[in-house]
This record gives C-alpha cells, sequence and structure tokens, in this order.
C-alpha cells in the first residue's frame, strides 16, 4: 500500500530532474552562445541584415566590389537563410520541450479525470466529481491524480520539442519559398534589382497557408513518438497498472511493440493532433500578431499575461473542436483496439455513437477544457520566456 505512492513521487521526482537539468542547459547555450556551425575566418566580412521567413536575421556577408555584388548576393542569402532556420528550430524544440515539462506536471489531475471520463464503456457517464471519487478511491488516494506524470512529462518533451522544432523550421522555410514564388517577392531578381511578376496570392494567405501546412508536418512527424507515452499515461491512468515501469513490462510481455502501437492508435493520434495543431497554432500566431504584439509594444514587463491569454485562447478553440477525435482515440488506445472497431477509426466511431449518442463524443470535454486552457496558457507563457532565453529571434 505504501509503495505506490512512492512510485508515483518517484515518478514526479524524476520528470523535475530532468526539467530543471534542462531548463540550466538552455542557460548555457544562451549565455555561451553556442553554434553548430563553424565560423568562418575572414578579414572583410561584416553583419549584414537580410529579410528571411516571418522576420530579420543577421547573416555574415563578405565585403565584395561593386561590380560583382549583384551576382553575388542571392547565393550568400541563401545559406545564412537555411543556417539560421536549422538553429532557430533546434532552439525552439528545447524552449516547447521545457514548457511542455512545466505545463505538464502543473495540470495532471485534470488530464487524469478527461481520461478516466472517457474510459467508460456503455450508455453511462462519469461527472466531474464523480470521477474524481472513482481515482481517489484507489488505493494511493489523491497522489492517483498524478498517474503517469512521469510518463507524460518525459514522453511529452522530445514529441512536442520535436513538434514545435519541425514547426518552426518548416515556418520560414514554406513561408519564404511561397513568397518567393506566390507573393510579393515572387520574380525578384535579386536583393538590388526588384523585378516582381504579378502576385498570384497575399502574403497574409500565404503565412495562414504556410502555418496550417508548417502545424500538420510538425504533429505528423511527432505523431509518431507521441504515441507510446501516450498508451502508456493513459493505462496508469485508467487504473488497469500501479506503476510505470510494471506498465511497460507487462505490456511488453502481453504484445511486445505493438502493445505500445494499437490498432489504429497511430492514425487517430495523427486524426486528432493535426487539427488540434492547425487551429491552435492559427488562433495563437494571429492572436499574437494582432493583440499581443501591439499591447505590448510600450509595456514588455506584461508580456507574460497577455501570452499566457493568447495560448489560453487558443487552446480552448482547438480542444473543444477536437474533443470528437479524442474521444475516439482514448477508446483505440486504452482497449488495444480489439474491443472499439478492432481498430477502424470508423468502426469505433460508430460504436461510441451507438452507446451513447451525439453527445457521447462530448466526453471528458470539459475536463479536457479545464486541462488544455490552463495547460497552453502555461506552455505559452514558459515557451515564449525560454524562447527569449535562448534568444529566437
Amino acid at each position: 500500500m505504501t509503495t505506490k505512492p512512492k512510485q508515483a513521487v518517484s515518478s514526479r521526482r524524476v520528470a523535475l530532474l530532468s526539467a530543471l537539468y534542462l531548463f540550466f542547459l538552455s542557460f548555457q547555450i544562451s549565455h555561451a552562445k553556442l553554434s553548430i556551425f563553424s565560423p568562418r575566418a575572414s578579414s572583410n566580412i561584416h553583419l549584414q541584415t537580410v529579410p528571411r521567413g516571418g522576420g530579420w536575421a543577421k547573416a555574415k556577408v563578405a565585403t565584395v566590389p561593386a561590380s560583382s555584388k549583384s551576382t553575388t548576393t542571392v547565393a550568400q542569402q541563401q545559406q545564412p537563410a537555411t543556417s539560421s532556420a536549422i538553429t532557430e528550430g533546434l532552439k525552439n524544440t528545447l524552449a516547447s520541450g521545457l514548457a511542455a515539462a512545466c505545463s505538464k506536471t502543473i495540470l495532471a489531475p485534470f488530464d487524469t479525470l478527461k481520461t478516466v471520463q472517457q474510459h467508460v464503456a456503455g450508455g453511462k457517464s462519469l461527472g466531474l466529481m464523480e470521477a474524481t471519487r472513482k481515482v481517489v478511491s484507489r488505493p494511493g488516494g489523491v497522489l492517483n491524480l498524478y498517474a503517469g506524470l512521469g510518463v507524460a512529462a518525459l514522453g511529452s518533451m522530445p514529441s512536442v520539442g520535436l513538434y514545435f522544432g519541425v514547426y518552426s523550421y518548416c515556418k520560414q522555410t514554406i513561408g519564404e519559398t511561397l513568397q518567393t514564388t506566390f507573393g510579393s517577392k515572387r520574380g525578384s531578381i535579386d536583393a538590388t534589382e526588384q523585378q516582381h511578376q504579378k502576385v498570384v496570392c497575399s502574403d497574409r494567405t500565404l503565412k495562414t497557408l504556410t502555418i496550417m501546412t508548417s502545424a500538420a508536418i510538425g504533429n505528423t512527424v511527432a505523431s509518431f513518438s507521441r504515441v507510446p507515452y501516450e498508451v502508456v499515461k493513459q493505462s496508469l491512468q485508467t487504473g488497469q497498472y500501479s506503476s510505470t515501469l510494471q506498465a511497460i513490462s507487462t505490456m511488453w510481455k502481453d504484445g511486445g511493440m505493438r502493445s505500445f502501437f494499437p490498432l489504429g492508435g497511430v492514425s487517430i493520434q495523427m486524426v486528432r493532433d493535426i487539427p488540434y495543431a492547425i487551429f491552435t497554432l492559427l488562433s495563437y500566431e494571429y492572436i499574437k500578431e494582432n493583440w499581443v504584439l501591439k499591447r505590448t509594444q510600450e509595456d514588455p514587463s506584461k508580456r507574460w499575461f497577455f501570452d499566457m491569454v493568447a495560448g489560453a485562447t487558443a487552446g480552448g478553440i482547438g480542444s473543444y473542436l477536437t474533443n470528437p477525435m479524442d474521444v475516439i482515440k482514448t477508446r483505440l488506445q486504452t482497449t488495444g483496439g480489439a474491443s472499439c472497431g478492432d481498430g477502424s477509426i470508423v468502426k469505433c466511431a460508430a460504436i461510441v455513437l451507438e452507446e451513447g449518442g451525439p453527445s457521447a463524443f462530448l466526453r471528458g470535454s470539459v475536463p479536457r477544457l479545464m486541462h488544455k486552457i490552463p495547460a497552453n496558457g502555461c506552455f505559452f507563457v514558459f515557451y515564449e520566456f525560454f524562447r527569449r532565453v535562448l534568444r529566437v529571434e
């Protein structure tokens, strides 16, 4: 009876220590200005500001005679832009990983209650208080609200980091490509001779397409790394196992690698996460550009509050619109897929509809919103903070 709380405490300690280690690592990277690219020694190199993606970057450009300047400008700008996109992507990976660990730790109880509500089969459904009583009545008491925290925090760091790293890189490279091909930079020869062809699409529309495409690519890559820890975490939250070690060892013995990738588990993860990412990031980028940055120009000290409001609002929009997919995902991943449509998303959705009608797809929406709204608020506060620490442009 006393080992389970100790295991839960141990799991949280591992997550906390890992987060603290990466936090100090981020400061080291920031102050030491580490770079994965070796600098080129040159006596006549100066810093020149060149346009890139959605912002401005400093690139090293060699001083050349005026007669040859127009023929070398494009080649000089392309390589620093690519290098900068990779560097910014790596910094965003670290910043988002740290932010994910912080927000997961703070709001783990709401995630547990959401999973317990959605795990119930048949026409019945659990209320928020009833789900709470069911969780705390298990051996371990209130600590059961933090079941799976260790695997959730440690598992979310690489997946969220990978997602935002790929998203940041794609947003810069795809945005520049679309703008050059269809937008305001279409047909430009170089930085000195701006000969433009007719603009096919406005830059605002291209920016929306860039965010949507980048979010979809980032989440597609991250979904494969997210499924195993989601399966283990939800198995712990529903009381199937008493510890992370027991869950991993038992699942491996029962079904090997297939236990961590149940039938329909990866596909439903992507069906839920890709629309969620698109809705959330479109909302966040819009609110940030049109409200946060404008309101904090005169008083940057309040930036954290506006980041929190923007993140919470965006997270609420994305969470509510994708709750039906989240219900199906939970049923497939907690039952192994066999008892809910044999892993088929369509069959599982039909079973859920038959059991509880259309309202069944809103199961767990209240605790999910109670979890996702503050979680996204906390995440984007920490995310923007770590971005500033790492000097992400």
